[in-house]
């Protein structure tokens, strides 16, 4: 008896005086005293069990003998074999419920003994009930087949091709209770139906599905096999009982509730045709899992809660009378705590999705989403509270999770279960419901005053009362009328996102908080009105106002981006689904720290689940919008820098010009076949240099190579592609807009054909590129491409840069064109740092040259930044220690002085009209104590720069007569050998 140990002696009772005429059945023979003595303890605390035994005695040998897994694999097995066995309706059932009472009997002592884990024994219950499914109706398939209903199947697992049943509730979860019903819902996909069944779906099928229904829960001398419910499916009073796939996906597209969501999280195929059950999941997951963070789905589900618990005694907690299930700090509480994130984040993350709330909450933990130890101990309450269901039903077979009031009854309870008395269960059951309700209602302890600390905040009625005037002014309001006025226009509906009696609860709900948000930006009345222009601008109101509700970090920090940044504040106005990458834990990640290749994976599994070209291209957008707003919010509060955050724009644009250049790879392969060579992307400008900001355009070039043979069919075909990847990048969408881009960096701009080919690419460069052209090769990168054809065109470009020129006309052209820029588009004021005398542009056409005349003296060298640039040229000599030094932190502050304004206002930037916060904060980027000393510092510094440049390039006036400057002597005397 090599496996008694492992069931029957490993937990020990007191010993009871029980004869042996009172026992069930007799015993396996060799069973020691100790297993005796648990078999009578389990028998004479649970008459249900003690009933099966009496006609099981074979059960308990192998039980004695074997392991209790191996047992119950046997049994579904012989489950199976019934269903192509059995002669008749009749003869499968008595076969099916004799076989679910050794099941239970098997599961029942294993779980008692110890030998089995009370969420591994309800495991193995939830396989034993899906092989009597699938059982039930193979085997009225068989039987229907032979009187001419059905086809006769060819996969036992797959009887009627098209028709599947799935498992929700605790079987899809895979955590049946000892005594629960099963959750089924059955649904065909007409598509896939042939034979008589495709004739008459309507008839046949419902009437299949009563057959396994009666099948199933018909209960006789033997028992039953499983007490079926099948309410989950839609509209359950109309419907019949088995639906459409079409007709089901129509309810739950326009008709589907929060509390079916949740309960489709545990769906899964129980039985039937699970490829077509695959797909129809495949097509809920949309509803199950919304794209959106769904904080309005949190509202649902806590009312829903207290619903539950407002019925009778429920929300009492007491040991003895208490629903272990539906009372306070029961299951169902656990399971709430688990399935309100997954359906708020689960769309976005899906590592979130798991079927059974007792899994979840290791993953909600992994992800940060709730703390470890509230995720540990809701997890051991879950199984005690399980455990302690099992003993209840155990008893009778009993569909109950209530504990009994009478003392007697809950001390066989406490037996089973192993605790050494009726006092001691009744402890454990107070700590644990009170534990498990406490953590609860810390995931739901949004409802708050609504009041400010400060004082009354009433926003309804026709004017003001004063304790809310005096509330607002001790916020710092300086027009406290203004602020009550606007928000009761929005209590009464006057903006189109508080349309909805919903949304005006939740901003009641939320406005204190809101306040107290804009108290703390010591400028509250222009937190204010930037705020309002937020909500006036919504689409609609009740999801962003939920998430604000439920996470009051993220409205404190939402309003200072809106209070900082106008440009963030209208987008998020038209697109409030960008508030979702504020709950992630990377929002506020440094961006230095993001792991290197989570951004392309995060791509490359939008790319993957996009159905087409068109939700790739909305992914992709929706993708690159979040992300643009996480690192200019870094920036705005200062996590980030102009350097890393420049980086962060460019590793962005290349994700998204490599998924996008697939995309458009794969529209015209799909048309015009496989691509007569390959192709790449070269990035230049900024985006070559990865110092872009938030609005920057992309400057591209796509050079092509063809295959052997394909000279004359690959340049329509890359025009094609390049034609279809600048509108994957540019054109909008339901989602907008991804980037600008400019294509006019080709060789002849405009008028040069939009894909290059790599032979006319290299020849143009070396033989007819202007010294601009040329200048912007120093920041070109590849950024899409082979490796072979990425080391051709580096190979190409610096052919190009050192390709004989004469230094004293390099540094004319590049005069010359400066002047020309500074006179055909000169600078919109002292505030355009990118044109203004002593900007960006004045540093970047000073490095460039530099580079290209360190090109022609053999020192080329591939450094595409403009900081390494600049070291490049103090190296070679051409700047002195003091000059680089300042051209470097100029650069420095103008880029981040750039970055801010731009991802707050964009262009056009007037210091004067901005927040005393926004100024400020530049201010402080600088160094400086106000926005008028920044102007002056700004002054001072552009004309060093400019003097810098004219040193090194000369004077920008056309009569200047001065000296050489130091570029054209230096190249005059690199050609002399000096």
């Amino acid at each position: 008896m090599a496996f008694a140990d492992s069931l029957f002696a490993l937990r020990s009772f007191d010993p009871i005086d029980v004869q042996l005429h009172e026992r069930p059945c007799r015993y396996p023979d060799g069973l020691r005293p100790g297993g005796a003595g648990f078999l009578d303890t389990v028998f004479a605390n649970s008459p249900y069990l003690a009933r099966l035994a009496r006609t099981r005695e074979a059960l308990l040998e192998q039980l004695a003998e074997q392991n209790v897994r191996c047992v119950i694999g046997r049994l579904s097995r012989e489950v199976m074999a019934a269903a192509e066995s059995a002669d008749a309706e009749e003869s499968l059932g008595a076969s099916l419920r004799t076989l679910k009472g050794d099941a239970h009997l098997a599961v029942g002592l294993a779980e008692i003994s110890g030998a089995l884990a009370v969420m591994e024994a309800a495991s193995i219950l939830s396989e034993f009930a899906d092989a009597c499914v699938r059982a039930g109706l193979a085997g009225l398939v068989r039987l229907g087949a032979d009187a001419g209903k059905f086809d006769p199947y060819t996969d036992i697992n797959n009887p009627i091709p098209g028709v599947f049943i799935l498992a929700l509730g605790k079987l899809g979860a895979s955590e049946l209770n000892f005594s629960s019903d099963i959750d089924l819902v059955a649904l065909f996909d007409p598509d896939l139906l042939t034979g008589p069944v495709a004739d008459d779906p309507g008839k046949r099928l419902p009437r299949l599905i009563k057959s396994l229904v009666r099948l199933l829960e018909d209960n006789t001398s033997d028992g039953y096999v499983f007490r079926v419910d099948l309410r989950l499916r839609p509209d359950p009073s109309a419907t019949p009982p088995i639906m459409s796939v079409t007709a089901a996906m129509n309810y739950y597209e326009s008709l589907g509730q929060n509390w079916e969501r949740a309960a489709y999280i545990k769906a899964r195929t129980c039985a039937g045709d699970k490829d077509a059950a695959g797909h129809f999941l495949e097509d809920m997951r949309p509803f199950i899992w919304r794209r959106t963070l769904d904080y309005a789905a949190v509202e649902d589900i806590h009312s829903l809660a207290r619903q539950i618990q407002a019925v009778g005694d429920r929300a009492k907690i007491r040991p003895g009378g208490h629903d272990l299930k539906l009372g306070r700090g029961g299951i169902r509480e656990i399971e709430f705590y688990a399935q309100v994130p997954q359906l708020v984040m689960g769309g976005r993350m899906p590592a979130l999705r798991k079927r059974s709330p007792y899994q979840a909450l290791t993953v909600l933990a992994d992800a940060d989403i709730i703390d470890r130890d509230s995720a540990e101990s809701l997890q051991g309450h879950y199984r005690f509270l399980r455990t302690v269901e099992h003993r209840i039903q155990m008893i009778a077979d009993e569909q109950t999770q209530t504990l009994p009031v009478d003392d007697d009854r809950r001390t066989a309870i406490a037996n089973l279960a192993g605790l050494p008395s009726v006092a001691a269960l009744d402890t454990q059951i107070v700590e644990t419901l009170q534990g498990v309700h406490a953590t609860f209602s810390r995931q739901f302890s949004h409802e708050e005053s609504l009041a400010d600390e400060s004082g009354s905040l009433v926003f309804t009625g026709v004017e003001p009362t004063a304790e809310t005037l005096e509330t607002l002014s001790a916020l710092g309001f300086e027009f406290p009328e203004t602020a009550w006025s606007r928000m009761n226009a929005w209590l009464a509906g006057k903006a189109r996102a508080l349309r909805t009696n919903r949304a005006r609860q939740v901003l009641t709900r939320v406005a204190p908080r809101l306040l107290r948000a804009m108290s703390e930006t010591s400028e509250p009345d222009s937190a204010f009105t930037r705020f309002a222009a937020f909500i006036e601008g919504l689409p609609m109101g009740v999801q962003p106002l939920s998430m604000l509700e439920n996470e009051p970090a993220l409205a404190r920090e939402l309003v200072t981006i809106i209070g900082l940044a106008p440009r963030m504040a209208t987008t998020l106005a038209q697109r409030p689904a960008v508030l979702d990458v504020m709950m992630e834990t990377r929002f506020s990640t440094p961006l230095g720290d993001d792991e290197s290749a989570e951004l392309a994976d995060r791509m490359a599994y939008q790319m993957a689940e996009a159905m087409d070209a068109e939700d790739a291209m909305n992914r992709g957008r929706r993708l690159v919008r979040e992300e643009r707003f996480r690192i200019g919010s870094q920036l705005l509060v200062g996590r980030a820098d102009a350097k890393s955050a420049g980086a962060a724009f460019g590793q962005l644009a290349d994700t998204a010009i490599k998924a996008m250049a697939d995309v458009a790879r794969q529209q015209i392969e799909a048309r015009y076949g496989p691509p007569p060579g390959e192709f790449a992307v070269l990035g230049l400008g900024k985006l070559g240099s990865h110092e872009l900001a938030a609005d920057s355009d992309l400057d591209i070039m796509v050079i092509y190579d063809p295959a052997e043979g394909q000279d004359e069919a690959a340049p329509a075909y890359f025009t094609r592609l390049t034609q279809r990847l600048v509108s994957a990048l540019s054109s909008p969408t339901e989602e907008g807009s991804m980037y600008e881009t400019d294509m006019q960096l080709r060789p002849s701009g405009k008028a040069g054909p939009v894909a290059v080919r790599l032979s006319s690419f290299g020849e143009y460069y070396q033989a007819s590129a202007w010294t601009w052209e040329r200048m912007a090769l120093t920041r070109a990168r590849v950024i899409s491409g082979s490796a072979e054809l990425t080391k051709r065109i580096s190979e190409d470009i610096e052919r190009a840069l050192t390709s004989e020129a004469e230094p004293a006309q390099i540094v004319q052209d590049v005069l010359d064109m400066r002047r020309r820029l500074e006179r055909d588009r000169p600078a919109k004021g002292a505030w355009d740092l990118k044109r203004r005398p002593g900007g960006i542009l004045d540093i970047e056409f000073l490095a460039q040259t530099g580079r290209l005349l360190l090109a022609q003296r053999g020192q080329y060298q591939r450094c595409v930044d403009t900081a390494t640039q600049i070291s490049s040229l103090e190296a070679a000599g051409l700047l002195t220690a003091d000059e680089a030094q300042s051209l470097r932190q100029s650069m420095r502050l103008w880029l981040n002085l750039s970055q801010i304004i731009r991802t707050a206002h964009g262009s056009g930037f007037d210091p004067y009209s901005a927040s005393r916060a926004f100024a400020q904060r530049l201010s402080d980027v600088a160094g400086q104590n106000d926005i008028n000393a920044l102007g002056d510092f700004i002054e001072a510094r552009a004309d060093e720069i400019r003097t810098i440049f004219e040193t090194c390039l000369g004077k920008l006036q056309d009569d200047a007569t001065d000296q050489p400057p130091r570029f054209v002597l230096w190249g005059a005397r690199s050609q002399s050998g000096d």
